[in-house]
């Protein structure tokens, strides 16, 4: 829980906003603005898809005008550094296209895409100085699914490089190709390591976005910048041209403006076919659990314990069967990090095996050329990652004893309730080691205006479930005003 204390976010804040660190490969945006009319970039920007479809079925906009309004706002918010790469034949692509009542709710809706997401028409970096060139010979699978549904690639969003897996000192949300990222919301820790999708999403720079998470690098940073963010179930969103830190642990999943827009997105980058029932009263009789450990406690900052009352009586209101819940304690003390180790060490390199020999050794030499450069943050857990040594059957061992102790634990929470509460990700390791589905949902500031999310954990392949009830959330507190 190191994440939350004091003198981290005093670092945090240091590092992003008083002495933010630069690199010789940052890529800039030099793009020209498209001209389009002041009145129509208010009809588009911070819409949700649906709005956006009805623009375009009644005549009010073209596909080619959504993907420029976006365009432009990308470019207006740039000094954020929440987009890496903008993709020069989107508007092209949106030309092409035209309203049908047939289509996918995507079709037409321009998307931006964490930079460790495969696609082969724009250069794929994970923020990394070694990988700046470096252009797969094939889109992710979510990507084609998208693709396929008639969604367009906006652009390619900033990240922690190689999804916060390379520092033992890391600034949260910066890389050496897209620089350090800014809270969309003032000078608080932007999160990540899906920083910039989530300030993308916060700034209206696309109707939705796509963050991966290995262990709260969806759920921290769509929380820091007041915007959804759902962790799927692991295994219902493929991995495949994801540059992996994990196989036991990594998923890519949607950070958007609204629950129903995280519900579309995850169905076209998914192969889950369950629909959703949108009803706001379905708090009603809903058993919720409010995670409430001393491990979580110890670790609260000013506010928390003001925040979770008001959204404890928020559930009330909505009808909800509210209780606290302790959750087995042997859970929260999973530790995780040598699979981390051992699968990013071995990831990489199955990864690149097809398109180039890279592997974390030529990492590590690469940066050492100029470590104040490409690697002011050190580069540490790459360097353990290739030193320290695990056999097959070690790690084996360890993500089977992980996964039933964090499965166990909240299968029992789950006998006496329906679905568990807490904030932000301070219960990250739950659903991680797990591999259970988690909803955060916008709506609580600290008197700074410093956001925080409140975040639903559901039941294993009950994301469908978990994403209705976080939408019932949602109108409660639009309800509330």
């Amino acid at each position: 829980m190191g994440f939350n204390n004091d003198d981290y976010l005093k670092g945090q804040i240091e590092k992003q906003y008083q002495k933010p660190k630069t690199s010789s490969v940052k890529q800039t945006l030099n793009q020209e603005l498209y001209d389009v009319d002041e009145r129509l970039m208010k009809k588009v920007i911070g819409r949700d898809i649906e709005t956006l479809q009805g623009l375009v079925r009644d005549g009010e906009a073209t596909y080619a005008d959504i993907a420029k309004c976006f365009w432009n706002q990308v470019l207006k918010f740039k000094d954020h550094n929440a987009v890496i790469a903008l993709n020069p034949d989107v508007v092209k692509g949106a030309e092409k296209l035209s309203y049908d009542r047939s289509h996918s709710l995507m079709y037409g809706i321009p998307v931006l895409v964490k930079d460790n997401i495969a696609t082969q028409d724009m250069p794929t970096t994970a923020g990394a100085a070694v990988l700046k060139d470096f252009k797969p010979e094939e889109d992710a699978k979510i990507i084609k699914h998208l693709k396929d549904k008639g969604a367009l690639i906006l652009g390619k969003t900033n990240l922690s490089e190689w999804a916060n897996f390379m520092s033992t000192d890391s600034s949260n949300g910066y890389s050496a190709i897209g620089g350090q990222t800014k809270n969309a919301f003032g000078e608080f820790d932007v999160g990540g390591s899906s920083s910039g999708s989530a300030v993308a999403a916060a700034l209206g720079m696309a109707p939705v976005t796509i963050g991966s998470e290995t262990s709260g690098s969806i759920i921290y940073p769509a929380s820091q910048n007041g915007v959804v963010g759902h962790k799927p179930t692991l295994g219902l969103v493929s991995q495949r041209g994801i540059i992996p830190i994990s196989k036991t642990h990594d998923t890519a999943g949607p950070i958007t403006r609204t629950v129903k827009d995280a519900y579309a997105l995850f169905k076209a980058m998914s192969d889950v076919e369950e629909s959703a029932d949108w009803d706001a009263t379905r708090l009603s009789g809903l058993r919720i659990g409010i995670i409430d450990n001393r491990s979580i406690k110890a670790v609260y900052r000013a506010e928390d314990e003001e925040i979770l009352s008001h959204v404890k009586n928020e559930f009330r209101e909505a009808s909800a069967e509210v209780t606290s819940i302790e959750i087995d304690e042997a859970a929260f003390d999973i530790n995780y990090l040598n699979i981390l180790k051992y699968e990013f060490n071995l990831g990489i390199r199955s990864y690149f095996e097809a398109s180039s020999t890279l592997d974390l050794d030529k990492v590590l030499a690469f940066n050492k050329q100029n470590e104040p450069d490409y690697a002011p943050y050190n580069q540490e857990l790459i360097r353990q990652s290739i030193e320290e040594t695990y056999t097959d059957e070690e790690i084996a061992e360890t993500i089977r004893l992980n996964q039933a102790t964090a499965r166990k634990a909240l299968d029992e929470a789950f006998e006496s309730v329906d679905v568990l509460v807490t904030l932000s990700n301070y219960s990250t390791v739950l659903y991680a080691a797990a591999g259970y589905p988690a909803v955060t949902v916008p709506g609580h500031k600290r008197s700074t205006g410093e956001p925080v999310g409140v975040t639903l954990i559901g039941k294993n392949k009950q994301d469908v479930k978990l994403l209705e009830w976080a939408y019932a959330y949602e109108q409660s507190l639009i309800r509330e005003g």
